[in-house]
């Protein structure tokens, strides 16, 4: 019975050629993991740098601020009565 993937592809006959394939597909696996490791490095470079950020920021609102937050809110206001003719 024949292949069906034969169609679609052919080992070389070269063994040559068969060991380049072999070192093209490890230089593709291992470009593929470098840039993996760059995208992961900047991932986690910006974690640590907002991890930073929201820290300081954290701090220097506390220390801004003596007052307690207790939840409750001052508030003033006035009740205005607009009288409406809804009788004619």
């Amino acid at each position: 019975m024949q292949d069906p993937w034969q169609r679609f592809y052919q080992p070389p006959a070269s063994p040559l050629a068969r060991f380049g394939l072999v070192l093209l597909g490890i230089g593709v696996l291992a470009l593929s993991f470098l840039l993996g490791l760059v995208f992961l490095a900047v991932a986690v470079g910006m974690a640590v740098i907002g991890f930073i950020v929201l820290t300081v920021r954290r701090w220097l609102g506390r220390s801004g601020s003596g007052k307690r937050d207790d939840g409750l809110v001052d508030v003033e206001y006035r009740v205005v009565h607009r009288e409406r003719n809804d009788r004619e």
